[in-house]
């Protein structure tokens, strides 16, 4: 939902909360451009990401905005929280918990790729596009 800028409190019974996302409403008021800008720099480096070459400070710039909004998210509601999120690197899983605290989890998914790949295809209806678009850096 972040990169989205969509509302992140997703329902939870819906069946793929992953792909409820698309239905959450927008994101508007303070900081949203910023989020946008950051976005857009972290998509261009994305490419590179891939190739194993990036700039590891726009990613960072990115991670960062989004633990500043768990963080204000937390502040103002409080509780215990799940937060579905791709973070590729140790670097980055780093960063995060340095911005979230010693007691953050994460919960990293190491699969087989043909596992990988039948997972995509399910949640995606078979969609051959997605299964491409979702190859990183030979993770599948």
């Amino acid at each position: 939902c972040f990169g989205g800028f969509k509302n992140p409190y997703i329902p939870v019974d819906v069946e793929d909360p992953s792909l409820a996302q698309v239905n959450q409403r927008p994101l508007k008021g303070e900081g949203l451009e910023r989020r946008k800008e950051a976005l857009g720099k972290f998509m261009k480096e994305f490419n590179s990401f891939r190739k194993g070459d990036y700039d590891k400070a726009v990613f960072k710039e990115y991670y960062g905005l989004m633990c500043d909004d768990i963080k204000r998210e937390r502040g103002r509601i409080g509780g215990d929280w799940a937060i579905a999120a791709a973070i590729m690197t140790r670097d980055l899983r780093d960063l995060i918990r340095s911005k979230l605290g010693p007691d953050l989890v994460f919960v990293v998914l190491n699969m087989e790729l043909e596992d990988q790949v039948e997972r995509i295809r399910k949640r995606h209806q078979g969609d051959e596009r997605v299964v491409k678009s979702m190859k990183v850096r030979e993770m599948l």
